[in-house]
């Protein structure tokens, strides 16, 4: 399984002489995250063996809120959490197009105050 960070490594030159001008502080800080996820660049922690004396140290994940290694046991969790309050119903996905007058009175009923970031 190809890792997050061997893609990041591969391509990150490339990505920042392209894209460097339109990332923000919160863009960067994610990406070095991610790419030091779980790898020797990572702060380490020792596991030890409660049966035998073997201990390693292990490297830590990064917790990242976008990190797929570190968020994918929480978006499981949290999707089988949303699956048990469903009703036993069937569902149906309706998508429309609201008009442009609309859009941003629908946003502001959503609690959305800056629509670009919503």
């Amino acid at each position: 399984m190809i890792r997050l960070a061997a893609v990041i490594d591969s391509f990150e030159a490339d990505f920042l002489a392209q894209y460097r001008d339109r990332l923000t502080s919160d863009h960067y800080r994610a990406l070095v995250a991610m790419k030091h996820c779980r790898t020797q660049a990572s702060p380490m922690m020792l596991v030890k063996c409660s049966e035998c004396p073997h201990q390693t140290l292990v490297p830590h994940s990064c917790g990242h809120r976008h990190c797929p290694h570190c968020q994918h046991h929480e978006s499981q969790q949290w999707l089988e959490r949303q699956l048990k309050k469903q009703v036993p119903a069937e569902y149906f996905l309706l998508t429309f197009t609201l008009p442009a007058e609309f859009r941003a009175l629908a946003l502001r009923a959503n609690g959305c105050t800056q629509p670009r970031k919503c």
